[in-house]
């Protein structure tokens, strides 16, 4: 490193006296200034080298890591509201049961069909109603062989 900032330095120091000496050769008048000016280019071009030759850490703008990490965790938020949703079908469907039949307890399982989660099967605990087996087959679509009777709560 500190050889590199020493020929920085040598060069600069050349460029200068050269362009020093250039200028004491040349004639007054206007070829005096086109040469200052020329040397004065010179002169900042060996200032400057060394910056040219350092090479930036420029960011990776390659985004493709990004999507796909990000369509991911939208997957996995997409499917955490699909399974909310579905308990929360389930649920209101266990609620309309009770609602129906007050003294009986179901847990409703569902299904997805078309993307949709739908009441699938019903396990109810509780005395068996005909009222109520025919109210799951007509107003929840779920037949009686998906209906399941239990001694003890669900």
């Amino acid at each position: 490193m500190m050889d590199a900032v020493r020929q920085w330095l040598t060069s600069v120091v050349l460029t200068s006296f050269l362009i020093s000496l250039l200028r004491l050769l040349l004639p007054e008048g206007s070829l005096r200034k086109a040469g200052a000016f020329t040397g004065s280019l010179v002169l900042l071009t060996a200032i400057v080298r060394p910056l040219a030759r350092l090479e930036p850490d420029w960011p990776d703008w390659n985004l493709s890591a990004y999507e796909s990490a990000i369509a991911e965790r939208m997957d996995e938020l997409s499917a955490g509201q699909e399974d909310a949703f579905a308990a929360q079908v389930a649920e209101r469907t266990a609620e309309a049961i009770r609602a129906y039949a007050p003294g009986v307890s179901a847990r409703v399982t569902v299904r997805a069909q078309d993307g949709v989660p739908l009441p699938w099967a019903v396990t109810l605990s509780g005395t068996p109603e005909a009222g109520l087996s025919a109210w799951l087959t007509n107003a929840l679509d779920i037949p009686p062989e998906r209906q399941f009777w239990t001694d003890s709560a669900p």
